[in-house]
């Protein structure tokens, strides 16, 4: 299985985050994808960076999937991080290769197919999502044949979906955000995503927590610096956290249906 990984981070953010112990977020997609299809071959650009590198619509082609990982841009930014990738995901969506988004993947695919994004009314959701429940179209996914009705998954966003494209159809949702998981066809191609990071773990979302904690203080979604120290160590120790994010292969589940659902279809 030839697999394209898109990072949705810049250089700068990558070694800034890297200093502090946090892997790119492609590497990230890379050891998921081994994790799930072991055989996997997989490469990575980077459209943040630039355009000199991307695949063409017929080198696209040649994948058998597409999977475009979180970012800390916002899609409402008009700077050239922002718009580069707005520029390939219409590239990827001519080619009709399948495509699948975590989060900012969720965010510039739906901006590229009509639909909009902005900042959240309840703010950040951070760390361990609220209950997120199957609507109906969710239950009758392919993407979700194993998940329950309810769980939870490793989350971090400001933004969200605010607009749906053309047919798409909501397959999730919580009390923070409306849309926690969507697919709709656009162009030639098919897209599934979420708005949460099922190819996180609890050791990297402890980094993390860590890295921004006077921005998680700033954002009221703590009370102090103790308590977000407190939440990255309960993350670390891996402490009362819910079977479905313990459990790697289970907190995976609906990238593993998609992999599945390509493969057959």
């Amino acid at each position: 299985m030839r697999l394209l990984i898109v990072e949705g981070n810049n250089e700068g953010t990558r070694v800034q985050r890297g200093a502090f112990g946090i892997k790119p977020y492609h590497l990230l997609f890379k050891e998921m994808l081994h994790f799930l299809v072991p055989n996997a071959d997989t490469e990575s650009v980077f459209p943040a960076d630039g355009t000199k590198d991307l695949p063409s619509i017929s080198q696209l082609k040649e994948f058998d999937g597409i999977l475009w990982t979180g970012s800390s841009l916002s899609v409402t930014d008009t700077i050239p991080a922002v718009t580069r990738q707005l520029d390939f995901a219409e590239t990827i969506f001519q080619s009709g290769t399948p495509l699948y988004g975590s989060c900012w993947g969720l965010q510039v695919a739906t901006v590229a197919a009509g639909g909009e994004v902005g900042r959240s009314s309840n703010g950040l959701e951070f760390g361990i999502s609220r209950p997120i429940e199957l609507t109906q179209n969710g239950v009758e996914s392919p993407f979700f044949d194993i998940r329950p009705l309810n769980y939870t998954a490793l989350c971090i966003h400001y933004d969200e979906v605010l607009k749906l494209p053309q047919n798409a159809v909501v397959l999730a949702s919580n009390a923070h955000s409306p849309i926690q998981a969507v697919a709709f066809d656009y162009k030639k191609s098919s897209f599934f995503g979420v708005q949460y990071h099922p190819e996180f773990n609890s050791e990297q979302m402890a980094l993390i927590t860590s890295l921004l904690e006077d921005k998680l203080l700033r954002s009221d979604s703590f009370a102090s610096i103790g308590e977000v120290r407190a939440f990255a160590k309960k993350l670390s120790d891996q402490n009362h956290l819910p079977p479905e994010v313990l459990d790697y292969s289970e907190h995976t589940n609906e990238i593993r249906a998609w992999l599945n659902h390509i493969t057959e279809n």
